[in-house]
């Protein structure tokens, strides 16, 4: 008596079954998390077995990616791989599937190709089928051997050229590589908010301290933002006067019969309202006459308008010749022109002398804003009342000093 598998299509269905009771699954091995490394098939550098197949994951540090190269490439080769091959996936997608040998134009050998994954892990799965056999003649092939490194991500690329319309990591403004990973920043004028991408105007005490610059609203020249309270203040040294130049293009949201009723610019000098500015016309040069200015811009929920921009400098204030207040003193040096804080020196006319102790008989004084010798002011003299020679001395009770020239 026979069984059923005795028959010939008993045979044939046991023939078929044979490579499936007898497959090996080698399963998922992940590689230790690192740098570099080497991923190679089953028994490399001798022949793979038969009937084997394995998955490695390659995986990097977070904000890096997987390159991989083949050094040795030999197994199976067949039309489309269908026996024996290595596949490579990597962001949900396969890369390729390999078979042949490295410079054979048999099967798809992967060559000296470099496959680079987007994310930080990388699948490689080694298939091997029943058989190794060429015309009746048995087969054996290395495998291969690959190399593997963490190359840094550009994540700015990256988010760039994503085909998503706003990918949830991408930067609002600004995005800065660095070896491992990537930060956002804002331009001027906003900040960074705690999602640590997305930015929000903020201008609402802005101050500038240096004796010349730029300031423009924000976006210039392109349309500014929309409900803005911005306030920006300028403040150099005492003794300094400022001067606003505003360029083209100058242009804020303004109606042909109310003045400024939208978005308005207001400036202010020491603290004093000198004017509030829309439209589309620039104003004219501003001699402020001070060394204090704030400027507020304010804008509606629309924001159309291209903005201002202007430019800012500074200068020493320009001071009086000094005179003296008798015939006894004398200014030594005098020079046409006078600035903020230049230096003169005064003595008596020989034979002269200061009243008491607290009045010398040189002095040497600073132009001031504001002070003792004030810019522009009073003069200086060695006696407020007389004119005082040695000789007399003695015989004319000298008056109190006058008030003391320098600080």
């Amino acid at each position: 008596m026979t069984s059923g598998l005795d028959t010939a299509p008993g045979r044939w269905l046991l023939h078929l079954l044979l490579p499936v009771l007898f497959y090996r699954v080698g399963g998922a091995i992940p590689t230790p998390q690192g740098f570099y490394g080497e991923v190679m098939s089953p028994l490399f550098p001798k022949p793979y077995p038969n009937n084997f197949e394995r998955t490695t994951v390659i995986t990097v540090p977070m904000g890096y990616r997987v390159k991989l190269v083949f050094w040795q490439f030999d197994l199976e080769p067949s039309q489309g791989c269908f026996y024996d091959y290595v596949k490579i996936s990597a962001d949900k997608k396969t890369m390729g599937r390999f078979c042949g040998q490295l410079g054979s134009p048999l099967g798809n050998p992967p060559g000296r190709k470099e496959f680079m994954s987007q994310g930080n892990k990388m699948l490689l799965t080694f298939h091997s089928d029943f058989s190794n056999e060429e015309n009746g003649t048995i087969m054996f092939y290395k495998g291969f051997l690959a190399y593997y490194q963490a190359v840094d991500l550009d994540e700015c690329a990256l988010l760039l050229n994503s085909v998503e319309e706003d990918p949830p990591a991408r930067c609002q403004h600004l995005c800065h590589n660095y070896v491992g990973g990537y930060f956002c920043s804002c331009r001027p004028g906003y900040e960074l908010q705690p999602d640590g991408r997305s930015c929000q105007a903020e201008c609402s005490s802005e101050l500038f301290t240096e004796p010349s610059g730029y300031i423009s609203s924000l976006e210039y020249p392109r349309p500014y933002p929309p409900d803005l309270r911005c306030n920006y203040s300028i403040r150099v040294e005492r003794g300094h006067t400022l001067h606003l130049q505003f360029l083209e293009p100058f242009e804020i949201d303004d109606h042909q019969q109310i003045h400024c009723p939208y978005d308005k610019l207001k400036i202010y000098v020491s603290g004093r309202n000198i004017g509030e500015f829309c439209g589309k016309q620039r104003p004219e040069r501003i001699d402020t006459q001070s060394n204090s200015v704030d400027l507020l811009f304010f804008t509606d929920e629309s924001g159309d308008s291209r903005g201002w921009k202007l430019c800012y400098t500074s200068e020493v204030i320009t001071c009086p010749q000094p005179k003296t207040l008798d015939s006894c003193t004398i200014i030594q040096d005098l020079q046409p022109l006078y600035h903020f804080k230049d230096r003169f020196t005064a003595t008596c006319k020989e034979g002269y002398q200061g009243t008491r102790h607290s009045c010398p008989s040189q002095l040497s004084a600073r132009m001031m804003a504001h002070g003792t010798v004030p810019c522009p002011g009073a003069g200086v003299s060695c006696n407020s009342s007389m004119c005082l020679p040695h000789e007399k001395e003695k015989r004319v009770r000298p008056k109190l000093c006058p008030q003391k020239p320098f600080p």
